[in-house]
Order: C-alpha cells, then structure tokens, then sequence
C-alpha cells in the first residue's frame, strides 16, 4: 500500500475525531484522555483544534493517508511543551492496525521532527507510558533516548509516564 503523509486540514476534523476516538478505544492506556471524554467535546472544539493544527507555526497534527482509499490511517503531532518553555513536546501518536508494520510510523515520526525543528524549538521530548516497551523501542530506534525524568499518568497513577528526548533536535 501507498500512503501520504501531511499535515491535517481544518476542514477534516470530522475524520480527525474518528481517528482520535479509534486510537482511544485500542490503545486507551496510551493516551491522557479517556475515550468517553472525548465523545463529550462539542463539534466546534474538534473544528477549532483541526484549524489551529493546519495552520499554527507552534503546532501541527500530521496524518498519513491512504492513497488508495483516502482513509486517515495515523497521526502525530508536536506542539510547545505545557510547563517548559522552550521545549516541544509528541503528542497524539497512533497508526490504525492495518498500516502497522509498514513505514507510516517512521514517516509521521520525521514530519513532526522536521516541523519541530521549523519552530523556535530548542528540545523535542516524549512521554511514553512505563509498561509500552514497543512504543519505546520505537522511539529508541528513531533517535529519542530516556531522560530519567517521570509522571504518574494521569488516568492511572500506578503507571509512569517516562520523557524521551530526541538526541539529535539541533
């Protein structure tokens, strides 16, 4: 299969939120938001987010496509830090099954890297939770290294969530 990686446009936030609330229903330790919180937000709070990604120079949601269908089949974002200034942060990363196994990972990792680097970023950091030693290794392969720092995660306190710099930002 082909695919196509971009930038999101505002006027899919419709598949966007259907992307979103797969991810949470298959990898719901995986994220800061639980699948029911996210049925709750309006349609015009998924309208403004999907604008604010396709057009801000501070964040930006990446998807990969589908070419033969057109259908969302990942995403990834990068966006300022919420309480480090200076610092970027990976959010929002999730691959649908059936692209698994194929580059659309690697592919969306290095378009949010690449957009990163466009900002007045000085680092490029991840949080991964403790017991996701695929996503880690992942990660590992593609450059990000374990900074020693930790959260609890949000939605369950027996988790940490690990930071992952990525070595080679600038």
């Amino acid at each position: 299969m082909a695919y196509t990686v971009r930038r999101t446009t505002a006027d899919e936030w419709r598949d966007f939120r259907e992307l979103r609330l797969e991810a949470l229903l298959d990898s719901p330790t995986n994220f800061g938001q639980t699948h029911e919180q996210a049925l709750a937000v309006p349609d015009e709070e998924w309208q403004e987010r999907a604008r604010i990604n396709a057009t801000s120079v501070e964040q930006a949601f990446f998807v990969a496509v589908d070419d033969a269908t057109g259908r969302l089949v990942g995403m990834w974002s990068a966006a300022p830090h919420f309480n480090r200034p200076g610092s970027w942060i990976v959010l929002g990363v999730y691959v649908r099954p059936e692209a698994r196994g194929t580059d659309v990972a690697r592919r969306l990792n290095r378009a949010v890297i690449d957009f990163a680097r466009s900002t007045e970023a000085k680092e490029l950091v991840l949080l991964v939770r403790d017991d996701n030693d695929r996503g880690r290794r992942f990660y590992e392969r593609e450059g990000f290294v374990l900074t020693g720092d930790s959260m609890p995660h949000n939605l369950d306190p027996s988790h940490n969530l690990v930071e992952m710099r990525y070595e080679t930002f600038r």
